[in-house]
């Protein structure tokens, strides 16, 4: 067979061409397989390309998977994987803080959580089963901890799980745990602080290491005049009001320092420059390794203190209806004055001052105006004496005055006839004009006593021989020849005084 023949098809007789076709055919035949060649080349290009994008997404994944594992184990969060029915499947090294690792995988993590908080994590857990939004007010737990090194064996954390979904089979659930104790404690102590702060009745100061004011409350400006504005920033020497020397300070400061507190009574000055006296505890602030934090002081003004003392002391010596000295405040002053005139030789006189006809005042007009005529009374009676001589009263209508360097009769009838006349103006008591009258009774020591009992007795008995010639005059003492009226001593038993 020539060149140019085919060989004939094996079921059939040979097909002819002639040269050019058998070229062209060939030439097609070839250009298909050229075709073919290339789209398998092209083909192979892109799978070569996919290949390698994915061996890139593959180690792109193995070294993302390999730097969350490093950061999981890392990591101070506890991670948790459980199962949908919260069985621990795995756990990071930080979960030792909730307890050992034995004892987490296969356990259930319901188990962890504080029996307060059991509602709202079964309610998340089904949240999750579902695929439910969850809302954030339930991702907050207290988890209870198993771990010896833990002092407090509960703690506040936030979670935030993440389901692993196989189309809507929760396969797995991942749970990141972040432990918020210490913030939530400092958040807490934080408000109670503030609380304490705006309600206390005494003044906080807190300051830092160095001593400079960091915060003050509210009663600390209403006692000292400065606001917080006018004083933060600065130390507490503003208030200082020179009376303490630097060695009360340094025992102060040494107390602080060696014990962590101190207290006592200080004098420092006001913004206005009024000096006043407090009690001043300092405490010192630290955390739990023993460092200072700072030094919170809590004082308390005296000066009120000391007024309501002097209140009450005065309460206590002064007859509460005319606020002259009562019978305890007289019997002082006139064993003070005993002692005075003893040692310098000196004379004074004792006047027993009862009010005439005070008695029917009471009957026709009543208590109320007998008790503001006593008033008027006692405020003659001071005016018609000396700033240092003694006014009292005893009770009822009756009083007692002693005016030192008093001895002649002449000037004790001057002072008796002062105090009468001052009496016996008209005193208008609502739509009342009332005139009263006094008898006087007058002893002098060394002559007519040298004791307290003696010169009221004798002075007493000069008031009712005054009151026998009809009152509304004095006598002085004279001894008598009969015997003396009986008179009970009129400041009573040093006893009875006490009461």
């Amino acid at each position: 067979m020539s060149a140019g023949e085919q060989a004939p098809p094996p079921n059939g007789p040979a097909l002819r061409l002639s040269g050019a076709s058998r070229d062209a055919a060939l030439h097609d035949q070839l250009f298909r397989y050229a075709e073919d060649m290339q789209t398998l080349t092209e083909s192979h290009k892109e799978l070569q390309q996919r290949y390698r994008t994915l061996l890139e997404s593959y180690e792109h994944i193995v070294a993302g998977q390999t730097v969350l594992e490093t950061l999981i184990r890392s990591t101070r969060d506890i991670y948790l994987m459980t199962d949908s029915t919260g069985i621990i499947l795995n756990c990071n090294p930080a979960a030792i803080e909730l307890a050992p690792a034995v004892k987490f995988l296969g356990a259930k993590l319901v188990d962890l959580i504080a029996p307060s908080h059991l509602k709202r994590f079964e309610q998340l857990l089904e949240q999750l089963v579902r695929g439910d939004a969850i809302p954030p007010e339930i991702l907050e737990l207290r988890l209870v901890t198993q771990s010896k090194l833990e002092t407090s064996n509960v703690r506040i954390v936030e979670v935030n799980p993440m389901p692993d979904r196989d189309h809507d089979e929760l396969r797995a659930i991942h749970w990141m745990i972040h432990d918020v104790t210490l913030a939530r404690e400092a958040q807490y102590e934080s408000k109670i602080s503030s609380l304490v702060l705006g309600i206390a009745n005494e003044a906080v100061m807190i300051t830092d290491c160095t001593g400079d004011i960091l915060a003050v409350n509210p009663a600390f400006t209403r006692i000292t005049g400065y606001s917080a504005a006018e004083v933060v920033g600065l130390n507490p020497r503003l208030l200082s009001s020179g009376r303490q020397n630097r060695d009360f300070y340094e025992k102060m400061w040494s107390a602080i320092l060696t014990t962590g507190h101190w207290q006592g009574q200080i004098v420092n000055r006001k913004k206005s420059g009024e000096v006043y006296t407090e009690w001043l505890a300092v405490t010192t602030a630290k955390d739990s390794k023993g460092t200072t934090l700072s030094y919170i002081g809590v004082f308390t003004d005296l000066t009120r203190l000391a007024d309501a003392e002097m209140r009450l002391a005065h309460l206590a010596s002064h007859d509460v209806l005319t606020q002259l000295p009562n019978r305890q405040l007289l019997q002082d002053r006139l064993q003070q004055m005993l002692s005075l005139a003893a040692r310098r030789k000196e004379t004074f006189a004792l006047l027993f001052v009862d009010l005439d006809h005070f008695k029917s005042v009471n009957d026709s007009f009543g208590h109320a105006v007998g008790d503001q005529l006593l008033r008027a009374v006692a405020a003659r009676l001071e005016a018609s004496v000396r700033a240092a001589d003694t006014v009292a009263r005893l009770g009822a209508d009756e009083f007692v005055i002693l005016i030192s360097d008093l001895s002649q009769e002449q000037d004790i009838a001057i002072v008796a006839k002062k105090i009468i006349d001052a009496l016996v103006q008209p005193i208008l008591i609502g739509a009342h004009t009332i005139s009263t009258g006094a008898s006087i009774g007058c002893a002098l020591y060394p002559a007519h006593g040298q004791d307290m009992d003696t010169l009221l007795k004798h002075a007493d008995i000069a008031k009712c021989q005054a009151k026998q010639r009809g009152g509304n005059t004095h006598e002085i003492y004279r001894a008598i020849t009969e015997s003396e009226p009986a008179i009970t001593t009129l400041l009573g038993n040093p006893a009875d005084m006490a009461q």
